[in-house]
């Protein structure tokens, strides 16, 4: 009995006990039948909260006096009527809970309209879990709070860490879970940074990963669809990855509600463990029973008139029942009439008539209440209602009689839908929003939170208060670091419609244009800009123009970003005022500018030019800026600028300056890596991007991650193991919601397709290195190594005037610009050696000639030995033999094995034709132990001949090594060295579930355990 009245109430066992000033476990027993005669007294405090009725309180007072079942009040009988139809759904919710109590979690999503019980159904289903084997979680979505930045996950995980005390709360948010106290507020959590703030939502994965490691755990949420933004995201981010979690996650909402979330509750629907659940009307047999239920008998036309009436919504039949119980109409066939012209007005006839009775002063509460939305105070209500608190209340009573309000505190509407219809009758659209400009007011003065008040700031019209731009500005303030960008944009976007000044105007436009930089880049663009014309502080102006420059960078167009930053750079300089503050903001800009500058052929000679004002500067690297400078400066130093040991100085000094500490976007690091592979300082730069993977982890930055996981791959590339690479990146990102950053991929593809022709697998390498939509949009030292790649592949494929095709259009822009990337793109030897397999031996020496040259020039042992070797092949003879000796001796000194294992191979050939046998079998078996360390096919197959040839039996290939993902490679290497699962997952992205799956996946491949 106590269940269903509790039900009726729309109460939570937790909200009832408040209430009533019982403990919650004794509801829970008389729910039960455990107390199954409970003190007059205790039934008096539950009639109390409840706000029953004579009746309901009669049949309550006698189920406390006897253990037999009371029928249900008309009332009782409406509102249960939610679960009449529905044991199908609490069976899959059941299911469910079973399934997650067993460690397989899954998700749930109820799509159902307004009305049809679906708060009835997940308040049935989770009164019946006993919270021994499975914690429960609950929130709601709310209209009002729908601007706020993770309302709805804060209503989740606020009471889980309350629950947890100091230490277990320590527990809960430390390792990869320490970013979602930003997204929680917890107390003396600084800012987020907006590169860390990308990974907030892995962050917040990891919070629940900890919080199930406690057991099982039910996370439900009613009316998603008015769930925030953030909290949106972080749902479906989380429903993609709790497999393999004891977690259930359960949506409820309505279905086309026409929400912002609508999207991504669409791709939870589409995941393949998601359970959907419908909520179809009544039918006529169950409107039937609810009619004789609530009206004493019901002849078959009444029921049907009832069913059609109100399209078999739980929540309309209540209402319908309720109002011809009170005007005592007979469920008999000549009364199917006035049934019939309640059709599609069920609300606006039952709760809204209801209302329209009610006194001027209800109608001013009512009105308040519909502004404030639920959970606000009394006092609040009161005074925006214009009424004493004392009477708000005893108000408040009416309008729960008359079913506008819900039973219990706080003042809760019974119904979205009845706060839709009240809405409608008693304000108007300018009504409504002056109503909201006067709660933002009441609660300022209140000292409520700033998100609060800039809620209702959203919902005011234009030109109010002077104060309304700083309250919107504090609140975007506030939520600035908290992982939800999309709120803070909202904030000011919100506060550029208030009358601002023109001093005021320029600050506002930067803060929005920074924020929108994360979501929306062309809106970041355009407000940056507008910025650059509105501000006068020449700081400001700077960061503008940085700012704005990356938003260029990202929309490709490089030339207006490095103008943008150029003019920035002569301001600083005409505004220097001694202390040194101009200068190294002038740094930072044109560090980028280089960065930029030297990412496009079109903008590399500007970029040149300020490059060389730079090194005359001879920047020390003291502070921050100078070392940023220096860090970049590596970029034309390893396009032809400097050597290889300019370059390696310019790196150590920005290094040892603090680089590491100053670019916290980690791309001058990045930078600093790659240089450190052009000059072969593999080691060096092995340091610089396990450093960054290890940052990309910590802020949960699966581009940084991917990015880092990469250039690791570059580096063994440039060791000379061909590794069995796909070109499938083998990251259930990839699969989901993210990809790879199109110069990571180009590189990668890269790295695949020349291992593939190295294993002589022409196809797979054809299919890797097919041009996609973005090669164009990606810079030239980029494109160098793929266009190589692809000119080996014609050649590899017999076609070599193909290949040289390729090369000399690549070597025409570098030409044309005077630049050169021998260390990713030594495109001249690869092009000697395709015009001598067409006899064109004079070009060939041309191209292997300058090679040579300018590989003495850039200085380091691999770029000089495979010059030396091309050059050697050329000549032939006695002094082709000299230059391969030497060509092997510098190699020798490299970290480059294959290139030398072809230098032994090329000087074998030429002894062996030169008839010098003994040396050349030396040369040859030296040449084919490195390919098959290597694991190059290709090469390999070309040293067995030239052994069978020189007499040598040579030994048997080895067996092809499995191919793997880069992803499966990099778990199996993070195995091998004695990471955990979860220290994997933390470290790859990835959840316990996918480490588990990727595992399995990769022993089956290699035949053995991944971590032998």
């Amino acid at each position: 009995m106590l269940f269903a009245l509790r039900r009726a109430a729309e109460l939570t066992q937790e909200e009832l006990a408040e209430a009533s000033g019982l403990a919650a476990r004794s509801i829970r027993d008389l729910e039960r039948g455990r107390r199954a005669r409970p003190q007059r007294r205790t039934v008096q405090m539950l009639v109390s909260a409840l706000g029953l009725g004579a009746a309901d309180a009669a049949a309550l007072h006698a189920a406390g006096r006897s253990s037999q079942p009371v029928s249900l009040s008309v009332d009782d009988g409406a509102v249960g009527s939610g679960l009449l139809d529905r044991q199908d759904q609490l069976a899959v919710l059941k299911r469910a809970a079973d399934e997650a109590r067993a460690g397989k979690g899954g998700v749930v999503l109820v799509r159902a309209g307004a009305g049809m019980g679906k708060t009835a159904l997940l308040d049935t289903w989770t009164a019946g879990l006993d919270p021994r084997e499975i914690l429960v979680a609950t929130a709601n979505g709310s209209e009002l709070e729908q601007g706020f930045a993770f309302a709805v996950l804060r209503q989740l995980v606020e009471p889980l860490l309350a629950r947890a005390g100091d230490a277990g709360r320590a527990r809960l948010l430390s390792g990869p879970a320490a970013s979602a106290s930003h997204a929680l507020r917890v107390e003396g959590t600084g800012e987020l940074s907006p590169e860390a703030s990308l990974g907030l939502l892995h962050s917040l994965y990891w919070l629940m990963v900890h919080v199930a490691d406690e057991g099982p755990i039910a996370l439900v949420v009613d009316d998603v669809h008015w769930a925030d933004a953030p909290s949106v995201r972080w749902l479906e981010y989380l429903a993609r990855r709790l497999r393999g979690l004891p977690l259930l996650l359960v949506l409820a909402g309505r279905p086309d509600s026409g929400a912002g979330s609508e999207p991504l509750l669409e791709r939870v629907a589409a995941l393949s463990y998601c359970r959907l659940i419908g909520l179809p009307g009544l039918d006529v047999d169950s409107v039937t029973h609810l009619v004789r239920a609530s009206l004493g008998s019901g002849e078959p036309r009444f029921a049907a008139a009832c069913a059609e009436a109100t399209e078999g919504s739980p929540l309309l039949l209540r209402e319908l029942l309720r109002t011809l119980a009170e005007n005592q109409v007979r469920p008999t066939e000549d009364q199917v009439r006035l049934v019939e012209e309640f059709g599609g007005r069920i609300l606006v006839a039952t709760v809204v008539r209801r209302l329209a009775d009610e006194p001027e002063p209800v109608l001013r509460l009512a009105r308040a209440l519909v502004v404030l939305g639920d959970e606000a105070t009394w006092k609040t209500v009161a005074e925006l209602a214009e009424l004493g608190e004392s009477s708000a209340r005893e108000l408040g009573g009416r309008l729960r009689r008359i079913g506008v309000l819900a039973s219990g505190e706080p003042a809760r509407f019974s119904h979205s839908l009845v706060r839709a219809a009240v809405a409608e009758a008693v304000l108007g659209p300018v009504e409504l929003a002056a109503g909201h400009a006067r709660a933002a007011e009441l609660l300022r003065r209140e000292g409520a939170a700033d998100d609060l008040v800039a809620a209702h700031l959203l919902l005011a019209e234009p030109g109010g208060a002077d104060w309304w731009v700083d309250a919107l500005r504090q609140a975007a303030h506030m939520t600035r670091g908290r992982g939800a960008p999309e709120v803070t944009a909202a904030y000011l976007r919100r506060a550029l419609r208030e009358p601002v000044s023109a001093e005021a105007r320029g600050p506002l436009l930067l803060e929005l244009g920074k924020d929108e930089l994360q979501i929306d880049v062309g809106a970041a663009r355009h407000h940056l800009a507008q910025a650059s014309a509105a501000l006068a502080d020449p700081y400001a102006l700077a960061e503008a123009a940085s700012l704005l420059g990356s938003a260029l960078f990202l929309s490709h167009e490089h030339e207006r970003a490095v103008d943008v930053l150029a003019r920035a750079v002569e301001d600083l300089r005409r505004t220097d005022d001694g202390t040194g503050l101009a200068r190294e903001v002038s740094w930072f800009l044109q560090a980028q500018m280089l960065l930029i500058g030297y990412d496009e052929l079109s903008t590399l000679s500007e970029a040149r030019q300020h490059a060389r004002r730079l090194w005359d500067h001879k920047p020390a690297g003291d502070t921050p800026g100078e070392c940023m400078v220096l860090a970049a400066l590596s970029a034309p130093a390893s396009t032809g600028e400097a050597s290889a040991q300019v370059t390696n100085d310019l790196l150590d000094r920005a290094l040892r300056g603090g680089l590491v500490a100053a670019d916290t976007s980690q791309m001058l690091v990045t930078l600093a890596g790659l240089a450190f592979v052009a000059t072969d300082r593999l080691d060096d730069a092995v340091a610089r991007f396990d450093r960054i993977a290890d940052t990309g982890g910590r802020w949960g930055s699966f581009l940084i991650v991917s990015s880092a996981m990469t250039w690791q791959l570059l580096v063994e590339g440039r060791r000379g193991r061909q590794l069995p690479l796909t070109p499938d990146f083998g990251h259930p990102a990839t699969t989901a919601d993210q990809t790879l950053e199109p110069r990571v991929r180009l590189a990668l593809t890269t790295l695949v397709g020349e291992s593939l022709i190295e294993r002589c697998d022409l196809a797979a390498a054809t299919a890797a290195l097919t041009p996609d939509a973005d090669f164009d949009r990606v810079g030239w030292t980029w494109q160098g190594p793929a266009l190589l790649a692809r000119s080996r592949l014609h050649a590899a494929r017999g076609r070599p005037a193909a290949a040289l095709a390729v090369l000399h259009e690549y070597g025409a822009d570098e030409n044309r610009l005077r630049v050169t990337n021998l260390a990713g793109a030594p495109w001249r030897s690869r092009a000697a050696s395709l015009h001598l397999s067409l006899g064109q031996r004079t070009d060939a020496l041309q191209l292997a000639t300058e090679e040579v040259e300018l590989a003495h020039q850039w200085g380091t042992e691999r770029a000089i030995g495979v010059a030396l070797c091309c050059l050697g092949v050329i000549h032939g003879g006695r002094k082709g033999r000299a230059l391969l000796r030497e060509a092997v001796a510098r190699l020798e000194r490299s970290p480059a094995l294959l290139e030398l294992a072809r230098a032994h191979y090329e000087l074998g050939t030429v002894l062996l034709r030169d008839g010098e046998a003994d040396e050349a079998r030396r040369s040859l078996t030296r040449a084919l132990r490195l390919a098959d360390t290597c694991g190059s096919v290709l090469l390999a197959t070309q040293v067995r001949a030239a052994l069978t040839a020189a007499g040598v039996r040579p030994p048997p290939a080895p067996p092809a090594a499995p191919s793997l993902s880069p992803t499966e490679h990099r778990l199996v290497e993070l195995l091998r060295a004695g990471h955990s699962d979860r220290q994997i997952a933390q470290s790859l992205l990835l959840t316990p579930h996918d480490v588990t799956t990727l595992i399995e996946r990769t022993d089956r491949k290699l035949g053995t355990a991944s971590r032998a």
